[in-house]
């Protein structure tokens, strides 16, 4: 969507796929319980969701979505937060979001709490959890924040991880 008062759709034939713990995290209307700097957030998303109506689809489960995107629970960072498996015969790429944040960071150390983590240690289990199982998959990886070309492998690195080009 763009920006207000537009609020026009920038792909208007994109669905937008939410988990349903995630939804009513952001659609609860006691947005106040949310820390100060998340509230604009949540009242962007209570605007939008609305006006997009049948174009967004909640989801429960991680049952496959659409063919070859599977939902992976990765909550912590949100109550709701969900990584993604994509496959396409052999390959495969797990689309972490922000289990790791900033790689560099998180991955190297993975105790780490980031303060927009809504529930810290949840986090972390999940970030350990993912990268884990990326490491043992042999997975391709990618994250909202990772450094361009945003896409390679997780490595184990002493008692971190390194995020290392494919």
């Amino acid at each position: 969507m763009t920006k207000a008062p537009e609020n026009k759709a920038v792909f208007p034939n994109a669905v937008v796929h939410v988990p349903s713990v995630e939804y009513k995290f952001w659609m609860d209307p006691a947005i106040d319980r949310l820390a100060e700097g998340r509230r604009p957030l949540a009242k962007r998303v209570q605007e939008m969701f609305p006006l997009m109506k049948d174009k967004v689809q909640v989801f429960e489960g991680d049952k496959e979505i659409v063919p070859g995107i599977r939902p992976i629970n990765s909550h912590g960072h949100t109550p709701g937060h969900t990584s993604f498996h994509v496959s396409s015969g052999q390959d495969q790429l797990i689309v972490l979001g922000d289990v790791t944040n900033i790689p560099a960071l998180f991955a190297r150390n993975p105790g780490w709490h980031a303060v927009f983590d809504q529930d810290a240690p949840q986090a972390e289990a999940t970030r350990r959890q993912l990268l884990d199982r990326a490491v043992a998959d042999k997975a391709m990886v990618t994250g909202y924040h990772f450094p361009f070309p945003a896409a390679g492998r997780i490595v184990k690195d002493g008692q971190g991880y390194a995020f290392t080009l494919a």
